[in-house]
């Protein structure tokens, strides 16, 4: 008979121990994955001019692997130059996905009609997305999944049009 007990506590156990694991398994290995969108952000150097201060940790992950790749070291004190392109946290709220592949492929239209902002316009940094379909599709997905609230640096003031 107590055999029995202990087998029954065994088996419960296990299914206790299931049941929860399926329940709360903690960290999931899809979060854990790495996120092809941050992978191209990063890739193409778009985090030069922006931040995604949402998703800041996974983005300075993606960016050290990269730069370490690259044969450097990452800047242990940040970027030496501010930003100049904004925080994209909430891009996906205020931008569509057809507005930011135009915007993406084609971005000086989109800049307001004034000196400074023509000026931004026309940086050489300032370019078109050159990557593959593939990487395009990734940073789309990504940029559209930002719905945060943004954090804009003081005295950013964006040179889009609305």
């Amino acid at each position: 008979m107590e055999r029995s007990y202990s087998r029954l506590a065994a088996l419960l156990g296990i299914g206790l121990f299931g049941f929860l694991g399926s329940v709360w398994s903690g960290p999931s290995t899809a979060w854990a994955a790495e996120d092809p969108g941050v992978k191209v952000f990063v890739e193409k150097r778009c985090y030069t001019c922006h931040t995604v201060n949402a998703r800041a940790a996974e983005v300075d992950k993606q960016k050290d692997a990269f730069i370490k790749q690259m044969g450097a070291e990452p800047d242990e004190e940040g970027e030496s130059e501010k930003p100049r392109g904004g925080d994209l946290s909430d891009v996906g709220k205020k931008r569509d996905r057809a507005w930011l592949e135009s915007f993406l492929k084609n971005p000086k239209p989109q800049f307001k009609d004034d000196a400074d902002c023509q000026k931004e316009a026309k940086k050489k940094d300032r370019k078109k997305f050159k990557g593959t379909p593939d990487e395009f599709s990734a940073l789309m997905t990504f940029l559209t999944s930002l719905k945060q609230d943004a954090k804009q640096a003081p005295g950013f003031a964006s040179c889009l049009k609305e």
